[in-house]
C-alpha cells in the first residue's frame, strides 16, 4: 500500500506541480495533507518506567503472557 502512496505522490509531483494539471495538483495537495494529518494525530509511545543504572546493575525485562507463535503457510 506504501508504494502505492508514493506512486501517488510522485505522479501528483510531476503531473501536477510541474505539468500544470489541475486533476494532480488535487490528488497531490491531498495525499500530502493526509501524510501531514497522519503525522500530527501520531500516538507517542508512553513511558511505563524509568530509571538510570549505575555500573554493575542490571535490568531484567520479561513478559507475563506467552508469546504467540505464528506459522506461515506454505
Amino acid at each position: 500500500m506504501r508504494t502505492v502512496k508514493r506512486l501517488l505522490l510522485g505522479r501528483a509531483l510531476r503531473k501536477g506541480l510541474l505539468g500544470g494539471s489541475r486533476f494532480w495538483t488535487a490528488v497531490g495537495t491531498i495525499g500530502l495533507a493526509m501524510k501531514v494529518l497522519r503525522k500530527i494525530t501520531r500516538d507517542e509511545p508512553v513511558v511505563a518506567f524509568s530509571e538510570e543504572l549505575r555500573p554493575g546493575q542490571t535490568l531484567l525485562i520479561s513478559h507475563d503472557r506467552p508469546a504467540k507463535v505464528v506459522r506461515r503457510r506454505r
